[in-house]
């Protein structure tokens, strides 16, 4: 997106005059449809398709061996599910981020509040409250344990995506205009966020349980005292993060743009939601638990850290903490009617 961005702005190019050049230049064209002859002719490329896909199974090698290595048929429909489900939201959240790009360019009327917009649109308090929420729709042991797991796959995709989005388009639509050094801000930005910084760590300890053997780890057999402190920490986490939630919440703000403030709430809590469960639904990549996490995923206000980065990046702070402010208190009712809708439809 980045080097779309550099290279538009060396040709004076604007986002509508590029797209224009692209789509009248006779290298963008896709399908032919008017010689048979002709090799790239749509219909022979299709049957060719059709025919190489049928020789190959139906399937691409890698996710036939993952198939191959479930112990059972129920196994491998969850594995492909998973997979489904990731490649989705991965997909959907880059529609939101470009969706938001537009909606913050037709609403904004200062540099500053563009980037804000942007993030306040897509990025969703998936941490700290997306995956609280999504643990409490079940009561079953077995059904827990597999959202944790599924979760767990989709935080190392999700929290560098939204964390690596907002800071481009923080950095993009900072005041400072220097192409050089809004490249290094930005790649400086990412690096030193602490939600990636936490997430590489993460990576670098399950990288190091997998080449230490099982029992180096002997917390909970032989200090079981620790360990069940350590389990009280954990389940500390979920109502600790609602007090540091709902201890940011400035309600006494004083609101100084309520059109922006407004459409930027709609979109965050209601439209992107809606149309990522109706996308879900409609292709069919979800069951119940992944229907949860697709709730905590889309249907979250916007995070908390969010106001903060805008503020350490010189964006429009005041409008920031409104749209943290107000999309948390709508989504109170937002998540109420999408839940029981989807309760209502059974995918829930």
């Amino acid at each position: 997106v980045l080097c779309i961005w550099f290279i538009a702005k060396s040709l004076g190019m604007d986002w509508g005059a590029m797209i224009t050049a692209i789509s009248d230049d006779r290298l963008s064209r896709v399908f032919f449809f008017d010689d048979v002859n002709n090799r790239q002719f749509f219909w022979k490329q299709f049957l060719a398709g059709v025919f190489t896909q049928i020789a190959m199974n139906g399937l691409d090698q890698d996710m036939m061996q993952r198939n191959l290595s479930c112990r059972n048929s129920r196994e491998s429909q969850l594995n492909m599910v998973v997979s489904m489900v990731l490649q989705f939201v991965v997909i959907a959240i880059f529609a939101e981020v470009f969706l938001s790009f537009l909606f913050a360019k037709a609403i904004a009327e200062k540099r500053e509040q563009i980037g804000v917009i942007i993030q306040g649109s897509f990025r969703s308090n998936f941490a700290y409250i997306g995956i609280p929420l999504a643990s409490m729709f079940f009561a079953d042991g077995e059904l827990l344990s597999r959202l944790s797991s599924e979760i767990s796959l989709l935080s190392i995709f999700v929290i560098p995506l939204f964390n690596i989005f907002a800071v481009i388009a923080l950095t993009i639509y900072s005041e400072n205009k220097d192409d050089t050094s809004l490249l290094k801000k930005s790649f400086l930005g990412i690096l030193r966020n602490p939600c990636i910084i936490s997430i590489f760590l993460g990576l670098l300890v399950i990288l190091f349980r997998m080449m230490v053997p099982a029992s180096a780890f002997f917390v909970r057999d032989r200090l079981p005292f620790l360990y069940k402190a350590l389990g009280y920490l954990a389940s500390m986490s979920t109502p600790f993060a609602f007090l540091l939630v709902g201890s940011s919440l400035d309600l006494g703000h004083v609101v100084k743009d309520h059109k922006k403030l407004i459409l930027t709430m709609l979109m965050r809590d209601l439209v992107f939601p809606i149309l990522a469960l109706l996308a879900a639904y409609g292709l069919n990549v979800a069951e119940k638990i992944e229907y949860a996490i697709l709730v905590s995923v889309f249907a979250s206000p916007t995070a908390v850290s969010s106001a903060i980065m805008a503020a350490e990046m010189g964006a429009d702070q005041d409008l920031a903490n409104e749209i943290v402010v107000y999309t948390t208190m709508f989504s109170m009712i937002s998540l109420l009617i999408i839940i029981y809708t989807l309760k209502g439809m059974g995918c829930l």
